[in-house]
Order: C-alpha cells, then sequence, then structure tokens
C-alpha cells in the first residue's frame, strides 16, 4: 500500500503531499501476506482481470476479515463484492 500511495508524490516531486501520505500511513496497520492470500490472489486476478497490487490489496483485505478497502478503482470495487470503497465517487456524491 506504501508504495502504490507513495508513487505520485514522489514522481511528482510533491513533498507536502508525500509527508501527508507518510503521516497517514503511519495510523495504519500491515497485514500478512500469507500462502492463503497469494492464492486469493491470483483467483481475483483471474476472474476480475485486476492487476497484482490490487488482487493482493484485495485478498489480503478479505482474509484477515477488514471492514473496508478504499480505492478510486471501480474495477476493484466490483471485485470487492462490498468490502471496497470508491473515495472518488464518494466525494462526489
Amino acid at each position: 500500500m506504501k508504495l502504490e500511495c507513495l508513487v505520485q508524490p514522489i514522481r511528482d516531486g510533491d513533498l507536502v503531499r508525500h509527508r501527508i501520505c507518510e503521516g497517514v500511513l503511519a495510523n495504519l496497520r500491515s497485514l500478512a501476506i500469507d500462502e492463503t492470500v497469494w492464492l486469493a490472489a491470483a483467483q481475483l486476478r483471474a476472474r476480475f482481470k485486476l492487476r497484482t497490487p490490487d488482487a493482493l490489496h484485495l485478498a489480503c483485505a478479505q482474509t484477515h476479515g477488514c471492514e473496508a478497502l478504499w480505492t478510486n478503482d471501480d474495477r476493484l470495487v466490483a471485485a470487492g463484492h462490498g468490502l471496497t470503497v470508491n473515495l472518488l465517487s464518494r466525494a462526489v456524491d
């Protein structure tokens, strides 16, 4: 998750957004990616044509019983069956 969140601020040279992301991420808990998660991610990738990082994020959230997975990707929302929340579409509502 950290990798995904920090790429754009680093690419843009946006130190303020980089620091904000680091601050938010410091308050989140990391979850283990064990064999169960890898297998679930492969299933999600095959069934929903998700990118590998997205499939891993969703599989990890599902496996560990997370309450929500925030995204801005409608494909991930469709694959999440109610677990994923599109934050950008909620901001518009």
